[in-house]
């Protein structure tokens, strides 16, 4: 199992699921997910924020049947296949830095970011002011870009 350098499980997990699982929810977020936060920071030189409790975000990371987002989408009737509830997917901020900046440091470096295979369309997420990746399997060389 990956040890982060930088990143805490409680930054990637919803409250609820540190709450009933502690540390121990590490081993719910994929090994590549971890790395890949570790090495965009290193790379980077700042910090890289995923949930900001005192923000009121707190379903960045790995998301349960008892986060809004998901019961939402169950009250909705609607499929939610998210890399999210898999512990494959993540979105995070990198303030100070320029949004835009650090989507195309993350596309023009492929090879360095390597455990990630997929990016979400930055026509949307860019306008949320965050960038959401995961590792979810797609039959395209590199990093695949996709409008969810």
């Amino acid at each position: 199992m990956y040890k982060s350098k930088y990143f805490k499980v409680k930054e990637l997990v919803s409250p609820q699921v540190y709450e009933k699982l502690g540390d121990d929810a590490r081993k719910y977020i994929s090994d590549n997910i971890w790395l890949f936060l570790d090495t965009l920071r290193e790379d980077l030189g700042v910090p890289v924020l995923v949930n900001r409790p005192s923000h009121g975000i707190t379903q960045r990371g790995l998301r349960t049947t008892l986060d809004s987002i998901v019961i939402d989408k169950v009250k909705s009737n609607k499929l939610y296949l998210s890399a999210h509830v898999l512990g494959r997917g993540v979105d995070f901020e990198v303030p100070g830095m320029d949004i835009k900046k650090v989507y195309e440091k993350i596309i023009n470096n492929q090879e360095k970011y390597y455990m990630i295979t997929r990016i979400e369309d930055p026509e949307v997420t860019l306008k949320k002011g965050y960038i959401h990746v995961d590792d979810i399997h797609t039959d395209k060389n590199g990093i695949y870009i996709f409008k969810p």
